[in-house]
């Protein structure tokens, strides 16, 4: 290997190794930052074996069509996601069910952790276990290569140990759910954040979390799903709107109804009796 450069291949290996690296204590205490600098460098190690397959492909495919703007050799290679999309192609094969599951994990981690909150403290062991399961079947079935060779043999031992006991099947169901929350808490924060942005500040849910899952996803805005159920499990919410000052809450245990569909707050309710 020449020390002053690596090769797409190596390139990957070397951020595999990296990732790994930072599991020393994983059986023991995993700290956040190591389970961030693992993720990274596993999710960095993917993308990269990704257009490795596809410059075996298509020596070519892997890069960006266009003119050589700085006029030094430099050129720019496709985003990962088109790069895996060709592959897919190529193979006559679609991005459909287990494969479009990991598809989206592995969007989520990505964003995650290069580009906005590393959120995955409370489940920071069971998406490294999903990164290791997802890698050893890429470079086996994929790639064609052999795993263990791009490890040293303490490495290799640390890599089995994690995932010993767990079936790709079964970590990846689970991290499917996961992926599926995450993805709706990113909607209602982009929805809450658009909602303040335009002036409105209209809240998207409901400040009290559903009694089914405990999730805060109860809908007050038809965008994110019909008004009063919750974006995360589906469960029906009986949630009012007071006639007087606009604020929600849940009418099965709050508020008055003076009307047909015609409801008061509490606080509205109060202050009208407190008047007479």
């Amino acid at each position: 290997m020449d020390k002053g450069s690596l090769d797409l291949f190596e390139n990957a290996v070397d951020s595999l190794q990296h990732g790994i690296t930072h599991l020393a204590d994983f059986k023991n205490e995993l700290t956040l930052s190591d389970a961030k600098q693992s993720v990274m460098n596993l999710v960095n190690a993917i993308d990269l074996l990704v257009l490795e397959m596809l410059q075996r492909i298509d020596k070519d495919a892997i890069y960006i069509i266009g003119e050589d703007t700085f006029g030094i050799g430099y050129r720019a290679t496709i985003h990962v996601d088109q790069a895996y999309k060709m592959i897919r192609k190529h193979l006559n094969k679609p991005i459909e069910g287990p494969e479009w599951d990991a598809y989206q994990i592995l969007k989520i981690l990505r964003n995650s952790a290069n580009h906005s909150r590393f959120s995955f403290g409370d489940e920071r062991k069971e998406n490294i276990i999903f990164l290791l399961h997802y890698i050893a079947r890429f470079i086996s079935d994929d790639l064609d290569e052999e795993l263990e060779s791009m490890f040293s043999g303490e490495e290799y031992a640390l890599f089995l140990e994690i995932i010993e006991g767990t079936e790709y099947g079964d970590v990846l169901y689970e991290r499917k759910e996961a992926a599926r929350i995450e993805i709706i808490r990113d909607k209602i924060w982009v929805m809450n954040h658009c909602s303040v942005a335009d002036g409105c500040g209209a809240p998207v849910v409901a400040e009290w979390p559903c009694n089914e899952c405990g999730e805060e996803g109860i809908s007050l805005d038809d965008d994110l799903c019909s008004v009063g159920k919750c974006a995360f499990c589906g469960t029906e919410h009986n949630v009012a709107f007071c006639g007087n000052c606009s604020y929600p809450f849940d009418a099965d245990w709050e508020g008055i109804s003076v009307a047909y569909d015609n409801y008061l707050c509490d606080g509205c309710w109060s202050h009208y009796m407190d008047r007479d």
